[in-house]
């Protein structure tokens, strides 16, 4: 066994070393960032993060004086560099790790899928690097859930692992949020499939013409899709001289103005684009300056655009009395502009059922 003494002037080399080592370990970590960034964009995996840290002086000086440890070289220490790539679905973590396995030299040996009785959960490898400051020396990728690192970032600041030798019923508690994060995570990864089910049902629902949905964020990002509409879409940037582009207008919003204009289902969305799609280009300067919005500021035309003047002229050419026409675009712009201002709201929607009639 070693003195005292000795240790200590072990551990002051390598802390040394380390803090010359520094500026090369930086630089090589964000080249291998954003390596494994262009590889994450090249397979089109969706991360929540990508981030690089280094192992700071104190941090190092702790674990070099642990008791049950001994690092006969700085490079021993694997962690001196991390990587770490937080995904937001469970079944992500694989295709991440795929990509690490594929392209970085694993120490398979070193890594490993951890997992703690409660809650933490953490795909780790341990890679070499070419540019290292030593051949000896490696690095570390972590690949987790951002729930799983949400559990990391509240036990360490709890101060204990959920492991550790804490009393039976806090360690139960720890359990008991475990179990939650684990069936979220899972949750997560079954509603993005549903949703996608949701959308190819709608798709071809729609392409079949053969079924009503019902107008939500599923069924209008198909609808917008559709060539009826991206004529309209592109009608309409034609006579601003301006183009169409591929990013949604507003979904959220333009859902509720459909349904507050009356426009619940596919059908009726598509049966008033037929009726009214032609005008709309004709009906934008009014609807503008009823609305007191300034042309000359859309530098494109979203696509769906089109269905939000559809959707008002569908309400003030519509068969109801000019006093239900109001009153309904009294609600719409309560709904959407003017919460706590009726009379607001109502200057509005008489104003537009004057400039679209």
């Amino acid at each position: 066994m070693r003195s005292q003494g000795i240790v200590r002037a072990v551990k002051e080399a390598l802390l040394t070393e380390w803090q010359a080592a520094r500026p090369r370990v930086e630089k090589l970590g964000a080249e291998l960032r954003e390596r494994l960034v262009r590889l994450l964009e090249g397979e089109r995996v969706p991360v929540h993060s990508v981030t690089v840290r280094l192992k700071d002086a104190a941090s190092l000086a702790t674990k070099l004086a642990r008791p049950d440890k001994s690092y006969e070289q700085l490079w021993d220490v694997t962690d001196l560099l991390g990587l770490r790539v937080e995904t937001y679905f469970e079944d992500h973590v694989e295709r991440v790790a795929r990509l690490v396995e594929t392209h970085f030299k694993v120490d398979f040996a070193h890594s490993g899928d951890r997992a703690r009785p409660a809650g933490y959960r953490s795909v780790h490898y341990v890679c070499a690097a070419e540019g290292g400051p030593s051949a000896a020396f490696r690095f570390e990728v972590q690949l987790r859930t951002v729930l799983q690192h949400a559990w990391a970032e509240v036990e360490h600041d709890l101060g204990y692992k959920a492991d550790d030798a804490v009393p039976e019923e806090i360690r139960r508690r720890f359990a008991r949020v475990a179990s939650l994060l684990e069936i979220a995570d899972q949750e997560f990864v079954s509603i993005r499939r549903d949703l996608a089910t949701s959308r190819d049902r709608a798709k071809a629902v729609l392409e079949r013409r053969d079924g009503v949905l019902p107008i939500d964020l599923v069924s209008l990002e198909v609808l917008t899709r559709r060539g009826e509409i991206r004529a309209l879409d592109e009608h309409l940037a034609q006579s601003l001289g301006k183009r169409v582009a591929e990013t949604a207008f507003f979904p959220g919003y333009l859902v509720e103005v459909l349904r507050l204009c009356g426009l619940t289902t596919t059908d009726e969305v598509m049966k008033a684009v037929e009726q009214y799609g032609a005008a709309i280009d004709k009906v934008l300067a009014g609807y503008a300056a009823a609305v007191k919005f300034d042309v000359a500021t859309l530098q494109e035309i979203e696509r769906g655009y089109g269905l939000l003047l559809v959707a008002h002229l569908a309400v003030a050419r519509g068969p109801e009395l000019g006093l239900s026409k109001v009153a309904r675009l009294t609600r719409l712009y309560q709904a959407v502009e003017f919460p706590n201002d009726e009379r607001a709201a109502g200057a509005v929607a008489t104003a537009l059922v004057h400039a679209l009639t």
